[in-house]
């Protein structure tokens, strides 16, 4: 039975039985405990909330957690890990941080490794302007696309 077909399930079986039921305005649990059809209500409903594929629950988060946790250990990055456990990077940063086990660096420290990295990168291109190489040379030889190279030198006041 898919989705429509449990949910046009419930409609029918309270159309049918919780109208003139005892326990209709009492709490669910009370209808689960004492009637049949509540009990029916409530795996149809929980076959609902199963469907939901993209959830995973919270046991099987703190696996996955835990895997990471030994990978970053291991010295792994976190797009390799993402790929391993099948999972996006957002995600298992979230679920790490829940659970305290986020070892990777804050959005501020990334930005400002890179733009130390940049800084290096922008020097060195500087000085092998002098020498007489070209910008793709150079973007080259740095191992970064041209472009960049122009947009943050640009971005440092630096001409080539």
């Amino acid at each position: 039975m898919n989705g429509k077909e449990k949910r046009i399930r419930i409609l029918d079986i309270q159309d049918q039985h919780c109208q003139p039921c005892e326990f209709q305005m009492k709490p669910l649990q009370e209808c689960m405990q004492h009637c049949e059809v509540g009990l029916e209500l409530k795996e149809l409903a929980r076959g609902l909330f199963e469907e939901n594929k993209g959830r995973k629950p919270k046991e099987e988060w703190d696996e996955i957690c835990r895997q990471a946790a030994k990978l970053y250990e291991q010295g792994f990055g976190t797009t390799m890990i993402t790929k391993t456990l099948g999972c996006p990077s957002s995600t298992l940063r979230e679920q790490l941080k829940k659970r305290g086990l986020w070892k990777g660096k804050t959005q501020a420290e990334i930005q400002e490794q890179s733009r130390k990295k940049w800084d290096d990168w922008c020097q060195q291109a500087l000085k092998l302007r002098g020498q007489g190489y070209s910008y793709p040379k150079i973007a080259q030889y740095l191992g970064v696309p041209a472009s960049n190279l122009r947009n943050e030198m640009s971005k440092r006041g630096c001409r080539l």
